[in-house]
């Protein structure tokens, strides 16, 4: 079945830090998002603060802002299914950076393509590919691994694990910024001394750290990652 060539579902991308959004979001991205009348998003405070940046002169009452219940999207199907047939172009937005990847959404999105829907990524920033290409590690082959355990024990076996996966392939995963501290000291006492950590903590924000070397050097430079949103990786 063919593409129906009035109907779009835009992938729209937001800042991943507190930046000025033509830092990070393209001129024509920001003049195609302006345009569109509804948006299905993740949070709808979020997305509204975005759109008035973007928009300062914005009408919210020509604007429908849907937001998902992550923790149960499908329970949603038939309020997304008439928007998709009700609006021409349609906007999906994460809380920060592209949506579907570490958020919801990609339900959205099937939905969208089984309904022949123009599917379009929009440019924009990704905390994953960012930390990536800044680490020095194998980008041919790698993986994201999301969160890890949360109890001690369950993490610094999903470390051990991941470590011997990562000769092969670079394996990338975060925490919630409040357990930072915890995730870095079990990675520094797990992790065999010549394994490289790449810590990346507000990546394009005014607090920029990304860094990468050898678990030894970590373990003799002490680092506080703070409560501030980090990508961590390792690799050989």
């Amino acid at each position: 079945m063919p593409h129906s060539t009035d109907k779009t579902l835009y992938l729209i991308p937001l800042p991943i830090a507190d930046v000025e959004v033509n830092w990070s979001i393209p001129l024509n991205v920001i003049d195609q998002i302006i345009k569109i009348k509804c948006f299905i998003v993740e949070n709808s405070k979020t997305a509204r603060h975005f759109l008035k940046r973007l928009n300062p002169d914005i009408k919210w009452d020509e604007i429908h802002v849907f937001e998902m219940d992550k923790h149960d999207i499908n329970a949603q199907h038939s309020e997304i299914d008439k928007l998709l047939s009700d609006f021409a172009e349609i906007g999906l937005m994460s809380e920060a950076g592209l949506p579907c990847i570490a958020d919801p959404g990609n339900h959205v999105v099937r939905m969208a393509h089984e309904q022949a829907f123009k599917v379009r990524p929009l440019s924009g920033p990704s905390s994953i590919i960012l930390a990536l290409i800044s680490s020095g590690l194998n980008g041919q082959n790698f993986k994201f691994n999301g969160y890890l355990p949360v109890k001690p024990e369950d993490r610094k076996q999903a470390i051990i694990t991941l470590e011997k996966a990562c000769k092969e392939t670079t394996q990338l995963f975060i925490e919630a910024p409040y357990r930072n501290a915890a995730l870095l000291s079990d990675l520094l006492k797990t992790l065999h001394p010549e394994t490289r950590l790449l810590l990346a903590s507000d990546i394009s924000g005014a607090d920029e750290y990304i860094v990468c070397r050898k678990v030894s050097w970590w373990r003799q430079n002490p680092y506080d990652a703070g409560k501030i949103p980090c990508m961590f990786a390792i690799g050989h």
